[in-house]
C-alpha cells in the first residue's frame, strides 16, 4: 500500500491519491507520442584570481625519473641544475668528452628529449648530433627529421627535413630546414602550417618563412601562399597570427554578408588592446547601396567602475538622399562609495543612453530582429543607496529619464511615454530573520514574525508635444508631479508544509498636473487599501509507480493553494496615466494584488483564486519530470476600474488556467497554457509547445498561439473602441539535424493565420570537418509589411581565424535548442609525455 508520508509537508488524505493520477494520467496520455589580431575576449573581472597550488609532493633530494607512478607538474628546475639521462643500447667514448650513443638512442634533460639512431654528445659544448630518424620533444612540441644538432636543453640546434608538431595550438606542418633560437623561437625554411590533422588537411599555409614564438605566442612569415583542398586561394607577401588566446592589437576577420536593404555589406573590424582593463574596436564597414559606414566599441572594467560606449555614423547615405546617420549606446556603471556593490552604505551610479539619428535607423541598419523593431530608446541617469549602519534598512535613489520615440510607419503613430525629470525614491523594508537549517539538519526554519514595508515615489513628468507628431501623446497633461506613499505589512507563518501570509497594505496619489488645453478636469489623486490572504500546503511522497516508466526513483507532490484579495471601489476616471499598462493575464499574474502595472491604477478587487499544482520530480536531483497545474479565479463583485476609464456595464466572471509541462526520457518536451473564460465560454489565450532533442545537435520545436481579444470601451484616454476579435494565430516550425556527418540543416518557418503571411524564415547549413567549419544562413523577416533578406555566410579555419558574418546568433534566435558545432577538447599538457 502506497501512503503519503511526512517528508517536506502534510500527510495527504487518500482520496488526493486518485484524484491525482487521473489528471496526471490524462495529461501524459497526450503527450505519449588570414589575420592579425587575437579576437577580443571578455575583459578580465576585477578581482584578482587566485593562484593555482603547485602539483608537486616534496620529495626532498630524491630524482624522481619518467617512471613515475604519476603524471606531475611543478615549479620548472633550471637548467644548469637540472641532471642529463641517457639510454641507448650500445654506448662507447670518452667519459665527458665524447659520448656515442647507438641504438634506440636517447638523452633527457629537463623537459627536453632527443632520440634517434645514432647520438654523438659532446658533454663541454653540450651539442648532440643525431643521426638517422632523429626526433626532438619538448614540454608539448615534436620535431622529427632525418638527421639534427641540438643543445640538450633545445635553447639552439637545426634539423633537416623537419614534420613538426605543436600540441597546445595544434599545429602541425613540414619543412626544408628547422632552426631554434633562443629555445622558445622556431624558425622553419620551405614550410607548411595547419591546424588540421596531418592526415586530412583540408586548409594549410605554405611559406618560404615562417617563424614560431611559443613564449609570445605569435607566428609570422613571408610569402605566404593559403591552400583550401590542395587549392591556391590567396597570397599574402607577410603575415603575423595569434596562436594563442591572448588579445592583441590587429586586425580581425572580416565580416562579410548581403542584406536586401544594403546591398553587399562588408565589415573590416581593427582591435586596439589598450590595457589589460579596456579595449577599443574600430569597425569601419561598406555597403554597396549607401557608403562607407565608421563605428566603434569601447570597453573598460575597474573594480569601481565598468561599462561600453559604441558608436557608428555614415555621411551622406546615399540611398536615403545623403543624409548623415548615427548611433550612440552609453552604458556604464559606477560605485562612488564604499567597498561592495549594494551593500550598507554604498552608493551606486549608472547611465544607460542611446539615440539615433532618424526613424529609420534601426530598420535600416540592424542585423537582429530585435534591434529591427525597437521603436524607442531610452536616455537615463541615476544612482541608488543603501543607508549605512542603523539606517540599512532604508534605500533610495534618484533616476532623470528621457525618451527618443520612433515613428517608422507614418501616419500610424507609436505612442511616446512621459520624460521622467527627475524621479525620488525612498524604501524601507524591515530585516526579515534569515533562514537556519533545522535540528534534524533536514529541514529549514523559514523566517517568520511581521515584517514591514513603506515606499514614497516623486515623479516629474514632463512631455514636449510641439516636437511629436499628432496622436503621439500619451494623454491630455504636459507636465505633472506625482507623489505616491506605500506601505504594507505582512505577518506570514512559514513551514516546510504550510505556509499562511495575511497582508494589510495601502496605496496614496496625489497629483499636481497641467493639461495641454486649459479647462481639463483636474487630475484626481486617491487613497486606497488591499487586504490579502495567501495560503498553500505541501504534500509529498514516493511515487514507486513511477520508478519504472522514468527509470530512478522519483517524488509525487501535490501543493494547493488558495489566495483572497479585497480592494474597495474608487472611481479613477479621471486620474491620468503615465506609467501604467494592464498585466495581461497568465499564472503569475491570477495570483497578484493588483491586475495593472505601475502606480496610477488600483483595481478594485473581491475575489477568490484557488490553484492546485502537482510534480512529479527526481528524487536524487529534485529536477522536474512533470507539472501540472490547475487555477480557478471566481470574483464575487464585478472590476469597474479599467486602465483607461471605468469599466462600462462591468460583471463578475470566473477565468480557468491550465499549464502542464512534460519531460519524458529526457529529451522529449511538451508546454500547454490555456485561459478559458465562463463568462464568454471560449478560450482567450492558448499555447502550445513541443519539442524532441535526442542528442546535442538533434532537435525538432513546434509552438502555437492563439489570442483573443475582449471588447474594449472608448472613453477620454482611449477615444477608440476595438471589437472583440483574435488579435493572434501563429505557428512556428523550428529545428536543427543533421543529414550526414559533416552536414547538418537549420531551419524555422513561421506562419501567422490571421494575414495568411509567412512571418519569417530561416533556412542554414553548417558543414563541418576536422578543421574547418562553414555556416550559410538565408533569412527572411516580414516587418511592418516589408520584407528584409538577410544572406550570412562565415568560414572559421580552427586554430587560425574567422572570415564572414557570423549566423550563430540568428540561429539561436530563431531554433530553440539549437547548439553550435562543439569545438575540439583542449590537448592534454602531457599528450606528448614521454
Amino acid at each position: 500500500m502506497n501512503h503519503y508520508r511526512r517528508r517536506a509537508g502534510l500527510c495527504a488524505p487518500l482520496f488526493l491519491v486518485a484524484t491525482l493520477r487521473v489528471i496526471l494520467g490524462v495529461a501524459t496520455l497526450q503527450f505519449a507520442p588570414l589575420l592579425r589580431a587575437q579576437t577580443p575576449s571578455p575583459l578580465p573581472t576585477a578581482s584578482k584570481p587566485a593562484e593555482a597550488p603547485v602539483i608537486l609532493p616534496d620529495r626532498g633530494k630524491v630524482t624522481v625519473l619518467k617512471l613515475d607512478d604519476q603524471l606531475r607538474t611543478g615549479i620548472p628546475i633550471q637548467d644548469g641544475k637540472a641532471l642529463t639521462f641517457t639510454s641507448s643500447d650500445v654506448i662507447d667514448g670518452v667519459v665527458d668528452r665524447d659520448m656515442h650513443l647507438q641504438g634506440r638512442a636517447q638523452i633527457r634533460r629537463n623537459g627536453t628529449f632527443i632520440k634517434g639512431d645514432e647520438i654523438i654528445y659532446d658533454p663541454d659544448t653540450d651539442i648532440a648530433d643525431v643521426v638517422g630518424n632523429a626526433e626532438l620533444i619538448k614540454n608539448n612540441t615534436n620535431f622529427k627529421g632525418p638527421k639534427a644538432k641540438f643543445n640538450v636543453d633545445a635553447r639552439s640546434g637545426s634539423m633537416d627535413l623537419p614534420v613538426y608538431q605543436f600540441g597546445d595550438t595544434p599545429a602541425s606542418g613540414k619543412a626544408n630546414k628547422l632552426t631554434i633560437k633562443g629555445g622558445d623561437v622556431f624558425s622553419f625554411d620551405d614550410a607548411t602550417y595547419s591546424t588540421c590533422n596531418p592526415q586530412n588537411l583540408d586548409w594549410y599555409f605554405s611559406a618560404s618563412k615562417i617563424e614560431i614564438d611559443t613564449e609570445q605566442k605569435e607566428m609570422q612569415g613571408e610569402h605566404g601562399v593559403m591552400h583550401l583542398f590542395d587549392v591556391p586561394v590567396a597570397y599574402v607577401p607577410y603575415f603575423s597570427l595569434p596562436t594563442g588566446k591572448e588579445r592583441r592589437s590587429g586586425l580581425l576577420a572580416p565580416i562579410a554578408g548581403y542584406n536586401s536593404k544594403n546591398g553587399i555589406d562588408i565589415t573590416q573590424p581593427y582591435y586596439v588592446n589598450i590595457a589589460p582593463d579596456k579595449d577599443l574596436t574600430i569597425l569601419p564597414r561598406y555597403m554597396s547601396q549607401r557608403g562607407v559606414q565608421l563605428g566603434m566599441a569601447y570597453r573598460f572594467i575597474n573594480p569601481a567602475y565598468t561599462g561600453n560606449v559604441m558608436g557608428d555614423y555614415l555621411p551622406s547615405d546615399q540611398k536615403a538622399g545623403g543624409i548623415n546617420r548615427w548611433r550612440y549606446d552609453w552604458q556604464q556603471r559606477q560605485n562612488l562609495v564604499g567597498s561592495t556593490v549594494g551593500g550598507p552604505g554604498s552608493v551606486n551610479a549608472y547611465i544607460n543612453a542611446a539615440k539615433v539619428s532618424d526613424n529609420q535607423y534601426p530598420t535600416d541598419f540592424s542585423q537582429t530582429v530585435a534591434g529591427s523593431v525597437t521603436s524607442q530608446f531610452r536616455q537615463e541617469v541615476g544612482f541608488l543607496s543603501q543607508l549605512p549602519s542603523s539606517l540599512s534598512n532604508w534605500t533610495i535613489g534618484a533616476k532623470a529619464q528621457t525618451f527618443q520615440t520612433l515613428q517608422p510607419n507614418l501616419p500610424s503613430v507609436v505612442g511616446a511615454p512621459y520624460n521622467i525629470l527627475p524621479q525620488v525614491t525612498a524604501v524601507y523594508r524591515s530585516n526579515l530573520v534569515p533562514s537556519v537549517s533545522g535540528s534534524d539538519g533536514k529541514y529549514i526554519t523559514l523566517p517568520t514574525g511581521p515584517t514591514t514595508m513603506l515606499a514614497t515615489d516623486f515623479t516629474r513628468f514632463q512631455y514636449n508635444i510641439a516636437s511629436a507628431p499628432p496622436g503621439s501623446a500619451p494623454g491630455v497633461f504636459s507636465q505633472a508631479d506625482r507623489t505616491v506613499v506605500k506601505g504594507a505589512i505582512e505577518y506570514p507563518t512559514n513551514t516546510p508544509g504550510y505556509y499562511v501570509r495575511p497582508k494589510v497594505s495601502f496605496q496614496s496619489n496625489t497629483y499636481n498636473a497641467i493639461a495641454f488645453q486649459p479647462g481639463y478636469q483636474p487630475a484626481q489623486g486617491f487613497v486606497i487599501p488591499t487586504v490579502s490572504l495567501d495560503s498553500g500546503l505541501a504534500f509529498e511522497r514516493d511515487a514507486l509507480e513511477m520508478g519504472s516508466f522514468f527509470g530512478r526513483d522519483m517524488l509525487l507532490s501535490l501543493e494547493p493553494r488558495a489566495f483572497y484579495v479585497y480592494t474597495p471601489y474608487v472611481n479613477q476616471a479621471n486620474t491620468p496615466l503615465f506609467d501604467t499598462a494592464d498585466a495581461g493575464f497568465g499564472m503569475s499574474q491570477i495570483f497578484s494584488e493588483n491586475t495593472f502595472i505601475g502606480n496610477d491604477r488600483i483595481s478594485d478587487s473581491n475575489k477568490m483564486t484557488v490553484g492546485l499544482t502537482s510534480r512529479i520530480a527526481e528524487a536524487t536531483t529534485g529536477a522536474d519530470r512533470a507539472v501540472l497545474t490547475l487555477a480557478q479565479q471566481q470574483q464575487f463583485s464585478p472590476q469597474k476600474v479599467g486602465l483607461t476609464g471605468n469599466i462600462a456595464s462591468p460583471t463578475a466572471y470566473s477565468d480557468t488556467l491550465g499549464s502542464a509541462s512534460v519531460r519524458i526520457m529526457g529529451n522529449f518536451n511538451a508546454d500547454f497554457f490555456g485561459d478559458y473564460n465562463t463568462q464568454l465560454n471560449r478560450f482567450v489565450q492558448t499555447t502550445v509547445g513541443g519539442s524532441w532533442r535526442p542528442t546535442p545537435g538533434r532537435s525538432l520545436n513546434f509552438g502555437y498561439r492563439n489570442v483573443w481579444q475582449p471588447p474594449i470601451q472608448a472613453s477620454s484616454f482611449n477615444p477608440i473602441a476595438t471589437q472583440a476579435a483574435t488579435t493572434t494565430d501563429q505557428y512556428n516550425i523550428s529545428g536543427q539535424w543533421p543529414v550526414t556527418r559533416e552536414v547538418s540543416l537549420v531551419g524555422r518557418w513561421g506562419y501567422d493565420a490571421l494575414t495568411t503571411k509567412t512571418l519569417n524564415t530561416l533556412i542554414a547549413l553548417e558543414y563541418v570537418r576536422d578543421c574547418i567549419v562553414f555556416r550559410g544562413a538565408y533569412s527572411q523577416l516580414l516587418l511592418n509589411n516589408n520584407t528584409t533578406t538577410q544572406i550570412l555566410f562565415q568560414v572559421e579555419f580552427r586554430g587560425l581565424g574567422v572570415a564572414g558574418d557570423n549566423p550563430v546568433d540568428l540561429m539561436k534566435l530563431n531554433v530553440p535548442g539549437y547548439m553550435p558545432t562543439p569545438k575540439p577538447l583542449p590537448i592534454s599538457t602531457f599528450e606528448n609525455y614521454q
